[in-house]
């Protein structure tokens, strides 16, 4: 079948991006596109083409003809650490500090209340590489990629539809480090990764209050995950691990499971002269009740993204806002596990930035083809745990910068 075909052209594709991604959400990308992206990663109730599935699967439901996007985001985090108080190490930068990540979506309308779209896209990691530090700082590495392939089926009537999204999701983890220096564990030294895939879905939905105001709403189930014994052994390392002797403290080890969040998100976008489009976010992703994360503490986190966007002949303009609260607490210092909990938290999974500014545009070359761009600037955030058992306090600091390229083809 021709759907399958793009599907495992959109797989393919998928696998060969860069293995490391960054985002401004906890660990997931606040938005898939060009067009969401400078619009703050708003579009829940905004349609903006056959990408428009990341946001609310029913949005397809306004397309027309069949559609195909192709883009590409470079991320370039800058992420700085002072690994363990106790060695007296000076802060190192991180070395992890570009990555590319491809979105792929097509859309096709089949009648008139029926839509279909495939879509591919890196939508979620983190990692830092501390392998290149003095001595004295731990060298630590680590990398988490998740990918999607999303199939949805969108349906419409005059001022309302309905959308549905069955989600392949593909994941990587790799964590390591040479902790030896304070007389603890060399974990993962050949950097192996370990995978794991699931399946999820989307469900959304859209109304026209007026024919410039909609509303919207989607809700995404979690994703489970299990990396093999990447985060228990990194925990092993550091004594965590039962029965009590050699390393072990007898302390109950981490665990391997790493679910991806169940997310709700709500929208509204109005449209003002047929030249200016106003769009508002309400996203929260459940950190909180998702293996792995609850256990290092993780909270729900609440994001408020905003846009603006200009349309005029042949050409669109937008800017945006995206504020998400830093979704990791701090555990009580002083307790052996929790210190190392809030070591591993800061060290190796720094999501901690909190707000991002937006701008981008489009241009149409042809009534068939558009380039469009994004650009993405989060402010420094600086995070101080403590981790009294290792000697004080691990502060981390981290701010990012993004550019994305679309090419838009209607036919």
């Amino acid at each position: 079948m021709r759907i399958n075909k793009i599907a495992a052209s959109l797989i393919t594709l998928g696998m060969a991006a860069s293995p490391l991604a960054f985002a401004t959400n906890g660990d997931e990308m606040m938005a898939v596109g060009s067009q969401s992206t400078a619009l703050g990663g708003s579009g829940v109730a905004h349609f903006m083409g056959a990408e428009s599935v990341w946001a609310n699967p029913a949005m397809l439901g306004k397309s027309k003809g069949s559609e195909f996007v192709g883009g590409v985001v470079s991320f370039t985090p800058k992420v700085n650490n002072n690994g363990v108080p106790a060695l007296s190490g000076q802060p190192a930068d991180s070395t992890a500090s570009t990555s590319y990540i491809p979105d792929l979506s097509y859309s096709s309308r089949m009648s008139d209340n029926l839509t279909y779209g495939v879509s591919l896209a890196g939508i979620a990691g983190m990692g830092v590489d501390y392998k290149g530090a003095a001595g004295t700082h731990i060298k630590a590495k680590s990398a988490l990629s998740i990918m999607r392939v999303v199939m949805t089926l969108a349906y419409n009537q005059d001022n309302f539809g309905v959308g549905f999204s069955p989600i392949f999701q593909s994941g990587s983890l790799m964590l390591s480090y040479d902790a030896s220096g304070m007389g603890m564990g060399n974990v993962n030294a050949a950097e192996s990764k370990s995978s794991s895939s699931s399946v999820g879905f989307t469900l959304g939905g859209y109304y026209d209050v007026a024919p410039a105001f909609t509303v919207g709403g989607a809700y995404q189930s979690k994703f489970s995950a299990k990396y093999g014994t990447q985060i228990s052994a990194a925990g092993n390392g550091f004594g965590l691990c039962q029965p009590a002797g050699g390393l072990c403290m007898g302390l109950a080890p981490f665990g391997d499971d790493l679910d991806q969040p169940a997310q709700l998100k709500l929208g509204a976008a109005y449209t003002m002269a047929e030249s200016v489009t106003l769009t508002a976010d309400y996203k929260l992703i459940k950190w909180g009740s998702a293996a792995g994360y609850k256990d290092f503490n993780w909270k729900d986190q609440t994001v408020i993204a905003v846009g603006a966007k200009y349309s005029a002949n042949g050409y669109w303009l937008g800017a945006g806002y995206n504020h998400a609260n830093d979704p990791i607490e701090n555990m009580a210092a002083g307790v052996y596990r929790n210190d190392a909990i809030n070591f591993f938290n800061n060290m190796f999974f720094p999501a901690v930035v909190t707000n991002s500014y937006t701008l981008g545009g489009g241009v149409d070359f042809s009534k068939t083809l558009a380039v469009e761009g994004s650009y993405v600037m989060t402010p420094k955030v600086t995070k101080v745990a403590p981790v009294t058992n290792f000697g004080g306090s691990n502060t981390t600091t981290h701010s990012q910068s993004s550019y994305s390229v679309s090419l838009r083809y209607k036919f």
